[in-house]
């Protein structure tokens, strides 16, 4: 029996499209014992794991922040006799843990990050739109490296039976046939659909009675924005900051489909095996962050030849207009209601 430690200390989305791939090698090794290292409020995406995987928190926001408060919590990691790392993340803080750890005996692997063919994907044209890996296939190929072999599918949470205990802070749900949530907001503005012209999609939608809306975002402003649209439009109700993290996702998991930009949104909902319907503006699914199991044909953009300028959208536009946003509410309103249809469509054959 050994004991791994698998870190990925961040982003939202990232972590969550680990957890796919820890959970089917926590199941198909269960002599091994398993442990994600990640940010403490991340943990909770570990929701009815396998009985050999568990999480570790650590706060690289405050405590863990600074190399001394590293380098005291790496001491402390020591003591749990970990036998090999799977560093998911490699970056600085994640290679500093597993160097510090190799003097002690402990193995590791890595991931290895395809800087060459991002940086060719991200140039600026004339150039060639060549896929990456999926980043999920990343994660495995880490494993199998350390002679853990797997093969998808891989499972997903609530995986045919609803183990959260979580009650959901909404009265009343509502009494639409289609449950349809939206998430509007991206960590970058380059990459996010503009935000008047998502309104015009709430709103066309919210003109049809057979759909209910829920609006999902964060606490601030974005919580400020949705309970607006919430109170003008019908059958509309936002949940921005409202729910803890397995709340949410177990409404996320009742949608017949989420809207959502290049977010971690798309892959929370990936996680409980529901559509996505992904708008995608400076970024593009070709490198490699579409949410696990979810449809190519269901990711929106325009098609530009200067598409995607950047890996996580950072970049501001060279060319001055943001030609990636022209998408029009129409046409992402008449992909949401096909997708209904279709998603009944799947069910009846079922």
């Amino acid at each position: 029996m050994a004991h791994y430690l698998v870190v990925r200390l961040s982003a939202i989305g990232d972590v969550a499209m680990t957890i796919p791939v820890l959970y089917a090698v926590a199941k198909a090794y269960p002599q091994h014992s398993f442990t994600l290292l990640t940010q403490p409020f991340l943990t909770s995406l570990l929701i009815d794991p396998p009985s050999n995987l568990e999480g570790m928190g650590i706060d690289i926001k405050h405590e863990e922040s600074s190399l001394p408060g590293l380098l005291t919590y790496i001491g402390r990691l020591k003591e749990e006799r970990f036998d090999y790392v799977i560093d998911l993340h490699n970056v600085l803080r994640s290679r500093i843990i597993r160097t510090y750890l190799r003097f002690f005996g402990v193995k590791s692997f890595h991931l290895k990050k395809p800087r060459r063919q991002l940086r060719r994907l991200t140039a600026r044209p004339p150039k060639q739109l060549r896929p990456l890996t999926s980043v999920i296939d990343r994660y495995a190929q880490v494993f199998a490296q350390a002679g853990l072999d797997i093969r998808p599918p891989y499972p997903i949470i609530f995986d045919g039976t609803d183990n959260t205990n979580a009650e959901l802070s909404i009265v009343e749900i509502g009494s639409g046939h289609h449950l349809v949530g939206i998430a509007p907001f991206a960590g970058h503005a380059p990459k996010t659909y503009p935000i008047e012209k998502m309104r015009e999609v709430v709103r066309g939608l919210s003109e049809r009675e057979d759909i209910q809306i829920f609006l999902f975002g964060g606490k601030g402003k974005e919580r400020k924005i949705l309970e607006q649209w919430a109170e003008e439009l019908p059958r509309v109700v936002s949940v921005a900051g409202m729910l803890s993290l397995p709340q949410e996702l177990s409404l996320i998991r009742s949608l017949r489909c989420m809207v959502s930009m290049d977010s971690a949104n798309m892959h929370f909902a990936s996680l409980v095996g529901t559509r996505v319907i992904s708008v995608w503006c400076a970024t593009h699914p070709a490198a490699g962050f579409l949410g696990y199991g979810q449809r190519p044909d269901d990711c929106m953009g325009v098609e530009l030849d200067c598409r995607p300028c950047s890996v996580f959208g950072k970049k501001p536009c060279y060319r001055k207009d943001y030609a990636c946003h022209n998408i029009e509410p129409q046409t992402i309103i008449d992909k949401i209601v096909f997708t209904l249809t279709d998603s009944i469509s799947d069910e009846t054959e079922n």
